[in-house]
């Protein structure tokens, strides 16, 4: 039975799809479950759905993280008026602009030129693991990846141009994630595969790798950040920069009667007490910026997007949704939304499973959590979305 004690959420269940609700309350009857917090934007993922936040109690998971490690979003407002970047800049013609962003940064699975970052070497010692990601490591720093990762050129409510990129640890972190996920299923099993005693061989090392892809992911799209606003004329403030993972493990601490607080969030924005955040919407609405609020009931997060429909092969509609509808979603429609926004993109076959009608509706999903566990400082309208 599952202990709903346990669990908090933003959202009704019943507005999620089946399949989510039971992911829900199968990790709910994990022993080492102290707390489940559920995004609105929650929707069926690994083993923990997309959206969740779970704090266990001296247990940490690869599969709670996933395979993305560190993936999470940049955002710097330059300050400066949008039509004035534009027109001050080397290139100042938009899709000028766009285009030059996609032979600059490379997308998809491409790599990039050879950059230098500090070696990796695995917590385990596993040399296998060490030459496979470090083969990864140097030439995919600066790459946005695939999937819905992407680099957004908007226009704030003030007017001024503002650059979101959401990216995060590209192969080396997968491959780190991947290893340890098969671990798993020999390590510790009492606990079932997916998770390690934190004080164990294992369950420290994967937190020590974890880390370092963690940081890894920042500094990925902190080099892609300084390319751009390269490529725009525009000098950057660091200290301005927002840039935070929302798949990753934190160690909290001692809490109560727990020695070893272990938080996870696997697509979830943190919000502390006055941290910046960043929500994107899909390539129509936008991207939110926000103030956390520290609400600990939830666990001092809040939803990392507006969340999926369905799945990409129904948004193309080559499968159907848990109610057995397929998406009914044309690149003809996609083509003449942005076309007619104004927004300069790549809309077409390849990239329709990111359409806006693939997402869940961002200000129902804003409602949710505004003045809960966040307030809402910005807002970010697109026009240039390059999608990986």
């Amino acid at each position: 039975m599952a202990s709903l004690e346990k669990l908090r959420t933003l959202i009704p269940l019943d507005q999620l799809e089946q399949s989510c609700q039971q992911q829900i309350y199968t990790e709910l009857e994990r022993f080492f479950l102290v707390t489940l917090a559920v995004m609105p934007d929650a929707h069926t993922g690994y083993t923990l759905p997309i959206g969740g936040v779970a704090l266990l109690d001296s247990v940490i998971s690869p599969v709670y993280v996933g395979y993305d490690e560190g993936c999470g979003m940049t955002h710097y407002n330059t300050g400066i008026l949008f039509d004035e970047v534009i027109k001050n800049a080397p290139i100042n013609d938009c899709v000028r602009i766009f285009e030059r962003i996609k032979e600059i940064i490379p997308i998809g699975k491409t790599t990039g030129k050879y950059r230098d970052y500090e070696n990796f070497k695995s917590a385990i010692g596993d040399k296998e693991l060490d030459k496979r990601v470090n083969e990864k490591l140097n030439v995919q720093l600066g790459t946005l990846g695939s999937g819905n990762h992407f680099i957004e050129i908007g226009e704030n409510k003030d007017g001024q141009l503002c650059i979101t990129i959401h990216s995060g640890s590209r192969k080396s972190g997968w491959l780190v994630a991947a290893y340890y996920m098969k671990k798993s299923k020999f390590e510790d099993k009492h606990l079932h595969q997916g998770f390690f005693e934190l004080t164990s061989e294992f369950g420290r090392a994967f937190f020590q790798d974890m880390s370092f892809m963690l940081r890894y992911a920042l500094k990925n799209r902190l080099v892609m950040m300084e390319e751009i606003c390269r490529l725009l004329g525009v000098s950057i403030d660091h200290f301005r920069v927002i840039n935070e993972n929302h798949n990753c493990a934190d160690l909290k601490g001692t809490m109560g009667e727990i020695q070893y607080a272990v938080l996870h969030r696997k697509g979830a924005t943190p919000a502390y007490k006055n941290q910046f955040g960043v929500i994107p919407g899909n390539m129509f609405d936008g991207t939110y910026i926000t103030r956390g609020l520290g609400n600990e009931e939830y666990l001092c997060c809040a939803s990392h997007g507006a969340g999926r429909k369905g799945s990409r092969k129904w948004a193309k509609g080559k499968a159907p949704n848990a109610d057995g509808n397929y998406s009914g979603f044309n690149v003809e429609d996609f083509k003449k939304q942005m076309e007619e926004a104004n927004i300069i993109c790549d809309a077409n076959e390849s990239t329709l499973d990111e359409c806006p009608g693939a997402y869940k509706d961002i200000e129902n999903v804003i409602s949710m959590q505004e003045g809960v566990v966040v307030d809402i400082i910005d807002h970010v309208k697109p026009r240039i979305v390059v999608k990986g």
